[in-house]
């Protein structure tokens, strides 16, 4: 039987081992294909893994007992990972529920089951995946607002942008706990959005190293007021964890949008900025940098379930 447990940074050697040797045949942009969010997020999304011969499984345990699978992730037999995780929700008295697919992994699933689910996209959760090199250009047209932006910041600040590293990782972290507190206030708990988001950051830096991210901060006048984090997903794709820019100062976020992704020109053709979550704003920037790919997100249960 099938033992899903809360991941832990031992388990980053094995599940890079089986995420590496995948990507090899075929490169993955999908948010879903990194270790970070199974180890930062974990505990907010109930979020456990669980290694099936050369495949990744992953599954999200809500506290009433339900559940919900993403695709197996990894090389072999993916009909004999999906019977597993199958066997594993009916040994758990479990409905076999599916999330975070894409639609050609919910063909598959179809395939499988001779159309038995039906699957519709959450909007809230699609991916926002960007050119690298249009991000560190800004090139083109409908990017003329945020040239004009970062040509604002230039104008007016006396700036340096730098990567991070353990001289200045608390600094970073020091500037994302400031903006959860301009966020939230003093009141911001560990299990609402930015509390959580708060504690993630902090395990971020704490195991910044172990963890292979890539960061950055900008400082103005000698102090940190933005910052940026992310990790690898495969060759082609980087996903960008974490942006956050202190109120105050025009242009900010366009900035340290812009630098990141020049550092990573050349290393990877793709960044994905993650989802929006539903939240107005943050589509509308998120659509403003104009995506080359808006990546649906698919959930899926059984038609007989849904009656």
């Amino acid at each position: 039987m099938l033992e899903f447990k809360k991941a832990t940074l031992d388990d980053i050697e094995w599940y890079r081992e089986i995420a590496e040797r995948a990507n090899r045949e075929q490169p993955r942009l999908e948010l879903e294909c990194s270790f970070g969010p199974c180890y930062l997020w974990g505990e907010y999304y109930g979020t456990k893994i669980c290694r099936f011969e050369n495949f990744i499984l992953k599954g999200y345990f809500k506290s009433d007992g339900r559940a919900s699978f993403t695709f197996p992730y990894g090389i072999g037999d993916t009909e004999r990972a999906v019977r597993a995780i199958e066997e594993y929700a009916a040994q758990n008295d479990m409905p076999l529920v599916w999330g975070g697919l894409t639609s050609r992994q919910a063909d598959f699933i179809n395939e499988m089951y001779g159309g038995a689910f039906k699957f519709t996209p959450n909007r809230d959760y699609a991916e926002y995946i960007y050119e690298t090199e249009r991000l560190s250009t800004l090139a083109g047209r409908n990017l003329h607002s945020k040239r004009n932006h970062l040509n604002r910041f230039k104008s007016l600040y006396e700036y340096e942008f730098e990567m991070i590293d353990e001289s200045n990782k608390y600094e970073a972290l020091a500037v994302a706990e400031q903006w959860c507190k301009n966020e939230n206030g003093d009141e911001t708990l560990e299990d609402d959005s930015i509390g959580s988001e708060s504690c993630a950051i902090r395990r971020s830096i704490e195991n910044y190293e172990r963890l292979g991210f890539k960061g950055a901060i900008i400082r103005i006048d000698g102090k940190a007021v933005a910052m940026t984090m992310g990790e690898r997903i495969s060759r082609d794709a980087f996903v960008t964890h974490f942006e956050k820019a202190l109120d105050g100062y025009e242009g900010l976020y366009v900035a340290i949008n812009y630098y990141f992704a020049k550092s990573l020109l050349g290393e990877y053709k793709y960044i994905n900025r993650e989802e929006d979550m539903g939240i107005e704003g943050l589509r509308r920037s998120k659509l403003s940098y104009k995506p080359a790919i808006l990546l649906e997100q698919l959930v899926g249960e059984r038609y007989d379930r849904l009656f």
